[in-house]
């Protein structure tokens, strides 16, 4: 937003009725917050962008918000109808708009719609805001991820980057997002807390992105069969050509490998020769016989590194150690802060810390420790928290804050120690900030993984924070939030574990977890302090409905505003309000922990699931593919339902069934067939309280009669004779 008002100003003005404006532009420039107005234009979006209407006449664009819809009106504006509104100007956060009290609405008839203006990304902002443009040569980097609403994705054009933001209403939703390089029309908004920057481009459906090239990306470009020295890209077409890839240690790239085959839609191109863990830079290049070609974004890999890939995980909770299948996961309690300073001075030559937050005196007192042995430390944090353990560091210390005031800003918890030495790199994230009350008394987890190239993926993005490579940081140069890019590898082996990182709002954070819920064949357990995305909460719901799958969870803000906790709840989901002491701060999801062959893995980090998390803060998510971490979590997860649940049996201990249980969902009756006659069978409420039912047996099979119990879900459990319990979920109509 650009006006001349102060809030102060705009209240001066709240009364005052203007006179007629010549033109949007003088509207925009001359008028200030509060006063009426009357601007008059042709509408050039529909409902793909919600309720609001963007008005564009041959000087400016402006948006109109009618409040929740146009019910109130004559006819919902359609793009093309020529329209004069009268209404007061207002602002959200940073974009003008007239609205949502609006006095009149006057329709002419059809209009004529201007012309896009062509710009480069460097070019959005707010002269341009309101506007309908065109950006040329547009490819995006998350090509061939599905689209989901609310989110923002990057897209690159004659080497510039900016943001496209799509709303749950808009067409695209759902698709897959093209690999094809498109001509991009779309209205210039802007999104910002303090109003300054945010600026984003939005299409209004899949007819503003046009196919600019005969070929076409199917997929997105994919790293496969990672090794110390090797790795492949592959990727499909939509035409048969000839399949290369550029790479290099930077993206000036440099050196050149060609698919196995010719002519073909689909491509394998293997890069050989490379050295352990490093990270190259690469892109797929597709040549039609004709010579015209089509290239994929540069993007960075990581080779497998020589590190031990030791993965370790710690709780400040209680643990359940009867869900154990190996390794007994590790309760600190208040040592936490003991156990997280260890690994600070741990270090030998570099650390590197993004924390939100800092106030306690065990690691302050480790830092200052690593810093009299001469580590060279370099310190990211927040801007808007007091960080008051900061004073206390060691001189040679060097922060620098994120201050721009967005969302909860720098909200990462991440420290890397010796990125360029293998035997000794490591990263410790998870949900836990800095401060004694964290680390002591609020339910945290913290992972650490011990393996150079996921270090040095880390340093990537803390020095894209830094704005330099070097000990000081260049202000002038650093990015944060919507400002940063996609610029650091997904795939990791760490230990012989796949691992993928993303940070955010650049890297699709939320898409990421999105197809991990919608992937579980077995088991989803999650543990956050806040839901509040509708995507995450429909996909959950989507999955207990499956009857394959019963997800359970833990929700710490169940009542703040857009919460899911509701939504999960009425649609028979086992979710549970944390609502014993401490806070559940964890930011994880369990998924497929009982099924080894089903891909075991855990989510981790700083990124709530909220839009905040994936459009403005600046966090950080791994994804770790292993069945013992996968057990670790879900120990400490068990040890969470018990505590609220007030049950230290009920579903402690849920192993998988071998007996059937029909017809379901059921009404009167339910037949469990498989069951020996020295098993155990149990009903149990969505609380783990068991409820009584008549069981009726006849040889293998027992029949459950369920006149007496209300209509919702169940819990089934068996028992059997060697104490080995089982469960299936049972939905009673």
């Amino acid at each position: 937003m650009k006006l001349k008002s102060t809030l102060a100003l705009a209240a001066t003005f709240v009364t005052i009725t203007s006179v007629a404006q010549e033109n949007i532009l003088d509207m925009r420039e001359n008028y200030n917050i509060g006063q009426t107005v009357t601007v008059t234009g042709v509408v050039t979006s529909d409902d793909n962008l919600g309720s609001v209407r963007y008005l564009q006449d041959a000087t400016a664009g402006i948006a109109i918000y009618p409040g929740q819809d146009w019910s109130a009106w004559e006819a919902t504006p359609q793009i093309g109808d020529s329209l004069s509104i009268t209404g007061e100007i207002t602002e959200y956060n940073g974009l003008l708009e007239v609205g949502p009290d609006l006095t009149a609405v006057e329709f002419f008839g059809a209009g004529t719609l201007p012309e896009p203006l062509e710009i480069t990304p460097s070019q959005l902002g707010e002269n341009l805001e309101g506007q309908l443009v065109r950006v040329n040569g547009v490819t995006f980097p998350l090509a061939g991820t599905f689209i989901t609403g609310n989110n923002q994705y990057d897209f690159t054009s004659a080497g510039e980057s900016g943001v496209i933001y799509v709303r749950t209403s808009n067409s695209l939703v759902g698709l897959e997002l093209t690999g094809c390089e498109v001509d991009m029309l779309g209205i210039v908004s802007q999104f910002s807390f303090d109003g300054f920057g945010g600026y984003q481009l939005l299409p209004r459906g899949p007819v503003d992105l046009i196919p600019a090239s005969a070929l076409c990306y199917t997929s997105p470009v994919s790293q496969t069969n990672l090794a110390t020295t090797s790795f492949t890209l592959s990727w499909t077409t939509d035409l048969a050509c000839n399949g290369t890839v550029e790479y290099g240690l930077t993206e000036a790239l440099g050196a050149t490998a060609s698919a196995l085959a010719d002519n073909t839609p689909s491509h394998f191109v293997n890069l050989e020769g490379l050295e352990p863990g490093t990270i190259y830079y690469a892109r797929a290049v597709s040549t039609l016989e004709d010579g015209s070609s089509a290239v994929s974004t540069i993007r960075p890999y990581a080779t497998v590194s020589e590190s031990s890939g030791d993965i370790h995980v710690y709780f400040n909770g209680p643990v359940d150690h009867s869900v154990a299948t190996d390794e007994l996961a590790l309760s600190l309690g208040t040592d936490m802060n003991d156990t997280v300073a260890a690994w600070i001075m741990s270090a030998q030559h570099t650390l590197d810390v993004a924390a939100y937050n800092l106030n306690d005196q065990t690691v302050e007192d480790a830092v200052n420790v690593a810093a009299a042995n001469g580590v060279q430390i370099r310190w990211i944090y927040e801007g808007q928290n007091a960080n008051i353990g900061l004073n206390s560091l060691d001189a040679s210390v060097v922060t620098h804050p994120r201050t721009d005031g967005d969302g909860s800003g720098m909200h990462n918890k991440f420290i890397v120690g010796d990125a360029d030495h293998a035997d000794k790199a490591f990263v410790l994230t998870g949900s836990t900030n800095l401060t004694t009350g964290q680390l002591v008394s609020d339910l945290n987890n913290v992972i650490v993984l011990e393996d150079q190239s996921l270090a040095r993926a880390y340093e990537i993005e803390f020095q894209e924070m830094w704005g330099a490579e070097g000990m000081e940081p260049n202000a002038a140069n650093a990015k944060f939030g919507a400002d940063k890019s996609w610029n650091t590898p997904v795939a990791f082996l760490v230990g012989g574990s796949p691992v993928e990182l993303y940070f955010s709002p650049s890297d699709g954070t939320n898409a990421a977890i999105l197809a991990e819920i919608e992937a579980a064949n077995s088991n989803l357990e999650f543990a956050l302090l806040t839901l509040t995305r509708d995507d995450l909460g429909d996909a959950i719901v989507e999955l207990n409905q499956s009857f394959f799958v019963s997800p359970i969870g833990v929700i710490e803000q169940v009542n703040t505003t857009g919460s899911e906790f509701d939504n999960l709840i009425s649609n028979g989901v086992q979710a549970y309000a944390h609502d014993v002491s401490g806070d559940c701060h964890h930011k994880y999801a369990i998924v497929d922990h009982s099924e080894v062959g089903s891909d075991p893995l855990v989510i981790t980090g700083s990124h709530n699931w909220s839009s905040s998390a994936e459009n403005v803060n600046d966090e950080n998510t791994v994804i770790v593919h292993d069945a013992r971490v996968a057990n670790l979590y879900h120990q400490e997860f068990r040890a969470i339902v018990n505590a609220v649940t007030g049950n230290v049996d009920g579903l402690s201990n849920v192993g998988e069934p071998t007996w059937s249980l029909m017809p379901n969902p059921a009404r009167e009756q339910v037949w469990l067939q498989g069951v020996q006659a020295t098993d155990v069978v149990r009903v149990l409420d969505a609380g783990g309280r068991a409820v009584d039912v008549v069981r009726v047996r006849q040889g293998s099979a027992v029949q459950l009669e369920l006149g007496r119990l209300k209509a919702g879900m169940y819990h089934v459990t068996v028992m059997s004779s060697n104490g080995v319990k089982a469960s299936r979920r049972l939905a009673v109509q």
